[in-house]
């Protein structure tokens, strides 16, 4: 057993901030408040918005870009991911993967239920999307299904099993017409 003030190489001492290493280990784990509340300037701006253009661009070509150091961005790029800002993901069409539906649902859930039924969705790998609404429908969720028969049984047996679920309504989606994680910039208030 070591003693209490040393730690593994990775690991914070008592008292510090966990490491970004650290921090990568347990992706479960939320941001801290201190962490999500990044301010972003003009070139964090920018920076974002050429990863969004294209998340394999290179820090070389963005820095030049923005006529600054490669080592800024790289520094600023990994400040915002750490922070929970920024996350840079390939994003796949499921119809060249061979899924053929797609489906928004959305769901009226018992009073109470809420967080059990959108715990049991998120779980499921089917699920894409999960977002907590007002309205007539409490819970919004985006599916992808290998085929009708699979979307049935979703819809028809899984949900409803989950328990507190008091009705549905599905949205196939026949064509997609635009699909962007591309959020454009925000124009600040006058």
């Amino acid at each position: 057993m070591r003693p209490p003030e040393q730690a593994r190489p990775g690991e914070a001492r008592p008292g510090e901030a966990p490491s970004a290493r650290a921090r990568a280990a347990s992706p479960r784990q939320a941001p801290s408040r201190a962490l999500r509340e990044v301010r972003l300037d003009e070139v964090d701006r920018e920076i974002i918005r050429h990863l969004q253009e294209d998340g394999r661009r290179p820090y070389r070509e963005i820095a030049r870009a923005l006529e600054v150091s490669e080592g800024t961005i790289r520094w600023r790029v990994r400040r915002l991911t750490d922070s929970g800002v920024l996350r840079i993901v390939a994003v796949a069409d499921p119809f060249k993967l061979g899924y053929q539906m797609l489906a928004f649902v959305l769901i009226s859930v018992d009073p109470g239920a809420h967080e059990r039924v959108i715990e049991q969705l998120v779980a499921w790998p089917e699920v894409t999307y999960v977002s907590a609404c007002t309205g007539r429908y409490d819970v919004y969720i985006q599916v992808v299904c290998r085929d009708q028969d699979h979307l049935f049984e979703l819809v028809s047996t899984r949900i409803p099993a989950i328990g507190g679920v008091v009705r549905t309504e599905t949205f196939p989606e026949l064509k997609m017409h635009k699909v962007a994680y591309y959020y454009p910039a925000r124009v600040p208030l006058a």
